[in-house]
């Protein structure tokens, strides 16, 4: 509210606009339009050292795999997250946890896969001839 006129006074006509005209002029209160979400740039397509990282990573996430987490983790978007986890779930590299419901894919690693892979790469780095050190040169 704005100035009470004192007893005995009235305003007139001409304070009365001048006041309204100036409550006009101020400026409204502006809402913010809060915090923007960033874009996020995702993949849509799969190339092949995308795919080999995707192949190697994914054993070593943990016990719970979803579509989020791979899209989080590999930077893909959601349906191509989808047709990964269906692909190594396929291959035998996942496991299905629990009830499967065809909105939310809940996969977990295969424990004897990944065993296999571990004992196959020890034994093809144990096959392997270690390569001979150089002496080193005498100054």
């Amino acid at each position: 509210m704005g100035k009470q006129p004192t007893q005995g006074q009235k305003k007139t006509k001409d304070q009365i606009s001048k006041a309204a005209s100036q409550r006009s002029k101020q400026t409204k209160k502006k809402w913010t339009k809060g915090r923007a979400k960033d874009k996020l740039n995702n993949a849509v397509f799969l190339d092949q050292a995308s795919y080999k990282q995707i192949e190697t990573q994914l054993p070593k996430m943990g016990a719970l795999i979803t579509v989020s987490t791979v899209s989080d983790k590999f930077k893909v978007n959601g349906s191509l997250a989808r047709r990964c986890i269906r692909h190594f779930a396929k291959s035998g590299l996942l496991v299905p946890a629990g009830d499967q419901n065809s909105k939310q894919y809940i996969f977990t690693v295969n424990a004897q896969v990944v065993a296999a892979q571990k004992a196959a790469a020890a034994a093809a780095a144990a096959d392997k001839p270690q390569a001979q050190k150089k002496a080193p040169a005498k100054k």
